[in-house]
């Protein structure tokens, strides 16, 4: 190049320089031109750089920081959450317990009140047994009944009680079950977090493993969940306190029930007892004087026998002194006085004796309804005395019931 120069130079007739001044001066300020500028980009792009980088630096500050006041209130929001289930449980599992010890008593009335039962039934069939002029329908027997009813009544609500109950205490261990899973659920959630929370320094994934599953669920459907079991537990928490309210209202009224029962039952016994008692000593009273009536009469009889037999001496003494005097001779048989009294006598007698016959025939007659009345009276008080004896068993079965009634809820 250079010798080419030189040869040029030498042509064109001279040590010529191919470059003008102002050409050598305007080619060196274009390099300082250029030079500036490139400096300035450099320096933009530098400070352009730095803000980059600081606010990037920035960026993952707040970024961190933001995330872990997310996590933070993440966290708070899961323990309030788990510490609503765990309450919840709490009641859950203390009304799982109370329920239970509500049903025991609730069964354990519902055997008590199968003695009524047991002891009307078998009243009433003990007062079967009456004589039949006994089995009237009295007060005694409407009473029975209505205990009888009362007891099968009282059976079929505390029945019912405990059929409630079991299905309750089924729902309260299914609610248990959703409420000990969430917990447990938001138990490894707070560990999970809080290990999140805690970390200092990440690492890098491998290749192809930058990515992770989004989760499905919105924060909204998360709580949700949890309010849905807890609303869920009140429920059946509120269910349950008013089947256990109802359960001791259910069991106070067959106790009261019951006992103002066996209370009619008792007065109506003892009215019933005290009537018989009262009839049978009438009758007791009625039967003697119906014997000594009879007495009477059979003396009356003896002495009305007696007259008769001390009426034919005399008849067959004026009939035979008749009788005799027809021996008399002919001229001599006159209807004179002694025949006419004769006649008289023996007339007056056959009326006496007549009417002492039908005297005797009337008090044969009374005798015999008398004693047909008797016996009337001797069964009617012998049906009276047995009827008086179921009427007492009875009363002494329904006051042995008192007695185990009120052992049992004391």
């Amino acid at each position: 190049m250079a010798d080419a120069a030189l040869s040029s130079r030498s042509v064109n007739g001279g040590n010529r320089s191919p470059t003008m001044p102002h050409q050598w001066q305007r080619q060196t300020n274009s390099l300082l031109d250029t030079a500036r500028r490139f400096q300035d980009q450099s320096a933009k792009q530098r400070m352009h750089t730095a803000n980059v980088s600081k606010n990037a630096a920035d960026r993952v500050v707040n970024d961190s920081s933001v995330s872990n006041t997310a996590l933070r209130r993440k966290l708070e929001e899961s323990e309030a959450l788990k510490a609503r289930s765990e309450a919840q449980l709490q009641n859950v599992v203390q009304e799982i317990v109370e329920l239970e010890d509500e049903a025991m008593r609730a069964e354990n009335v519902l055997e008590i009140m199968k003695d009524p039962l047991t002891v009307a039934e078998e009243c009433l069939a003990v007062r079967a047994r009456r004589p039949l002029p006994e089995q009237t329908r009295d007060s005694v027997e409407r009473t029975l009944n209505e205990q009888a009813a009362a007891a099968r009544h009282a059976l079929r609500m505390l029945q019912g009680v405990l059929d409630a109950c079991q299905h309750e205490q089924s729902r309260l261990r299914q609610v248990q079950e959703q409420l000990d899973e969430d917990i447990d659920h938001k138990r490894q959630a707070l560990d999970v977090d809080g290990e999140a929370l805690g970390m200092d320094a990440g690492w890098m994934p491998g290749p192809g493993s930058d990515k992770w599953a989004r989760s499905a669920s919105l924060p909204h459907m998360w709580r949700k969940r949890t309010e849905n079991v807890c609303e869920e537990a009140e429920r059946v928490l509120a269910t349950c306190k008013r089947l256990r309210a109802k359960s001791r209202q259910l069991q106070q009224e067959a106790f009261n029930v019951e006992r103002s029962t066996r209370e009619s039952v008792l007065r109506a016994l003892a009215k019933k007892i005290a009537d018989t008692d009262r009839l049978r000593m009438d009758i007791d009273g009625e039967l003697r004087s119906v014997s000594n009536e009879i007495s009477s009469l059979e003396e009356t009889k003896l002495q009305v026998e007696e007259a008769i037999d001390a009426k034919h001496g005399p008849l067959a003494l004026a009939r035979s002194r008749l009788h005799i005097r027809q021996n008399r001779p002919n001229a001599e048989q006159v209807r004179d006085e002694a025949e006419r009294m004769l006649e008289r006598e023996i007339a007056d007698l056959d009326g006496s004796i007549h009417k002492l016959s039908q005297e005797q025939a009337r008090l044969v007659n009374d005798i015999g309804k008398l004693e047909e009345s008797k016996i009337k009276l001797e069964q009617d008080i012998s049906d009276k005395v047995t009827a008086l004896g179921l009427e007492q068993d009875c009363d002494i079965r329904e006051r042995e019931l008192g007695d185990r009634i009120s052992s049992s809820f004391e």
